[in-house]
């Protein structure tokens, strides 16, 4: 997203307490240790104070779903039973 966007974004929105939300939700579906740094980058100069710390948070919860998908992938033995657990049906279990 280039300065322009953002700019008519942060115009748009504001940066209240939807536009943090806004911003919380975009971001907190990343699960890599690339993207937690590269949404760091981007927003670390684009938020308010006040947000700074909601963004910190965000960080963190991407960085701790990388962690645990390595994990996974390490424990070999992990993967056959998730992905039988992800093809099950809620209502069969």
């Amino acid at each position: 997203m280039d300065m322009d966007n953002w700019n008519a974004i942060v115009k748009r929105w504001g940066q209240g307490m939807v536009f943090h939300h806004f911003i919380r939700d975009i971001v907190t579906p990343f699960s890599s240790n690339e993207k937690a740094e590269e949404v760091e980058e981007f927003f670390g100069s684009r938020v308010s104070p006040s947000f700074s710390r909601n963004l910190k948070q965000s960080i963190e919860q991407i960085r701790i779903k990388a962690r645990w998908i390595e994990k996974v992938r390490k424990e070999e033995s992990l993967i056959p039973k998730l992905a039988r657990g992800l093809t099950r049906s809620p209502m069969l279990t």
